[in-house]
């Protein structure tokens, strides 16, 4: 039985919300409801909405993926059977994160932590395509991972899930510039040897010292609002859109033998720049060849439809191959089980507490120890 959970509260809810949420099915939105329990920014005038949050509103189904998990949907997914809005660890879950793997920070930075994470099935499948790469060029053991913009973990916990007997990813260098990121780290895996410096700053010797090596792999995902679709899409106008130079710029220094990059699928899509050229270009100046392709989660085991693309670089790249879905949306002729469901992950969590105070959510988000709480997947991650 799952102990006590961190990161697992909700509040009471009353009046029109709780009214919303009675009336909500199963993937219904706030369209789906009576016009009098509609937020008024949702009603048409003639032909047109009015405008603003004309869908933060959505119940997660069973057995079909929740929507893309973000920072800003906590007042969006409501629970599938339960009538009030997700909790940050039931968000967790939805990535792929071990239920014991506790997030610090304030409400807000825990929730930005998770909606920013890769999902940890996502990043594993794309390990597995890197593992067998390496077997194909005889190079197996211990892997040394440096991993920069690495956020609460799911890259690096991707690539961890992967190890098996012959490979064994191990990170040994994070680096991110958020405070609470750090604790977030430190508290899960202190062998990851964080360190908090923004990677414009940050000297490739410092890496070296870390690792006591050149890194073999190097991953992170650059800032990615500036390229998203949901944003302005300012590209490199945006100085966060030009860190992804600074991140090939340490490729640069560290030859490692592999890269990883990530990041929004909006990124492809940018009218303002040509990032993909600019991106090989960029690699293929330092003597790194470039493939990428656009993965969504639900296709290898994430009960979350969300879709990125990754970027693999090599000095020889023509014996890599992305992963092929391990699920499918339909039954299929390969015997591919069907995706995840969002409701199947989220009932194997008891039900969360319910918040009295800001304080007391403080202290149970940050005090908690759960070092022996299951996992909400089937992954049991080694400890270190």
């Amino acid at each position: 039985m799952i102990g006590n959970i961190q990161n697992h509260i909700t509040r009471e809810y009353d009046g029109i919300v709780q009214e919303r949420f009675k009336h909500l099915k199963q993937g219904g939105k706030m369209g789906d409801l009576p016009t009098h329990l509609q937020h008024e920014s949702f009603i048409r005038k003639g032909d047109k909405k009015t405008g603003g949050p004309n869908m933060r509103l959505y119940r997660l189904e069973h057995n079909v993926p929740a929507l893309t998990v973000t920072a800003f949907i906590f007042n969006k997914f409501v629970h599938p059977y339960e009538d009030r809005y997700i909790t940050p660890r039931e968000a967790a879950c939805l990535q792929d994160f071990p239920v014991d793997w506790v997030f610090k920070g304030t409400l807000g930075q825990v929730q930005k932590q998770i909606g920013n994470a890769v999902p940890v099935n996502l990043a594993s499948a794309v390990a597995s395509s890197v593992k067998a790469y390496l077997s194909n060029h005889e190079i197996k053991g211990n892997i040394k991972i440096a991993s920069f913009f690495s956020g609460a973990g799911g890259l690096d916990l991707g690539f961890e899930k992967a190890s098996d007997n012959e490979i064994n990813f191990d990170t040994l260098f994070t680096s991110d510039i958020e405070e609470w990121t750090e604790k977030t780290i430190n508290s899960n895996r202190p062998s990851w040897n964080f360190v908090r410096k923004d990677i414009r700053e940050l000297s490739s010797n410092k890496v070296i010292e870390v690792i006591g090596d050149n890194p073999d792999i190097i991953i992170g995902g650059p800032p990615c609002q500036p390229f998203s679709v949901a944003g302005k899409q300012k590209a490199v106008k945006d100085p966060l859109g030009r860190l992804y130079s600074d991140f090939i710029g340490q490729v640069k220094l560290l030859q490692p033998k592999v890269v990883i990059m990530e990041n929004v699928y909006g990124l492809t899509q940018v009218k303002s720049a040509n990032m993909l050229e600019l991106i090989k270009k960029s690699y293929k100046e330092i003597g790194y060849n470039v493939i990428h392709k656009e993965l969504n989660s639900a296709d290898y085991g994430t009960p979350q439809k969300r879709r990125r693309v990754f970027f693999v670089a090599a000095k020889d790249i023509s014996k890599f191959s992305f992963p092929l879905p391990s699920h499918c949306s339909y039954p299929n002729l390969l015997g591919l089980p069907l995706y995840k469901g969002a409701g199947e992950i989220l009932e194997r969590l008891p039900r969360p507490e319910i918040k009295n105070n800001g304080a007391q959510q403080r202290l149970i988000n940050n005090c908690r120890d759960s070092s022996k709480i299951k996992h909400c997947s089937p992954y049991e991650a080694p400890r270190k």
